[in-house]
């Protein structure tokens, strides 16, 4: 499945790194492009995933209202995370520790897709 190039503008270049290292990790570092792009691609998706599920119980009410309002009229990163920071303690924090969470989680799977 191709990825919508204004998708791909939206993603943050050091997650997707990361996630590509990751894949190399697991898969070898001859692991063939279009695999290694698709899966960090996935892995991405994923990740971003589990970082909403973790930190969405966080917020309170009003603050889930205010992150949707801004979220459909903004695609601007920096104004998001700055809300998060904002609203979550310690959020690097806690999304670095979900980052070494997924990474474990990942390494430790056998071959099979899905994470």
């Amino acid at each position: 499945m191709a990825q919508n190039p204004a998708t791909e503008d939206l993603r943050d270049q050091n997650v997707l790194a990361f996630m590509m290292q990751l894949v190399q990790e697991k898969h070898g570092a001859d692991t063939d492009i279009e695999f290694l792009n698709q899966e960090a691609n996935r892995l991405y998706d994923t990740f971003g995933d589990e970082l909403v599920s973790y930190f969405e119980p966080m917020l309170s009410d009003e603050n889930k209202k205010q992150f949707d309002a801004l979220v459909e009229r903004s695609t601007d990163q920096e104004e998001l995370l700055n809300f998060l920071i904002q609203s979550i303690p310690e959020l690097e924090k806690q999304i670095m520790n979900v980052l070494v969470q997924f990474r474990t989680k990942y390494l430790a799977q056998t071959n099979q897709p899905g994470l």
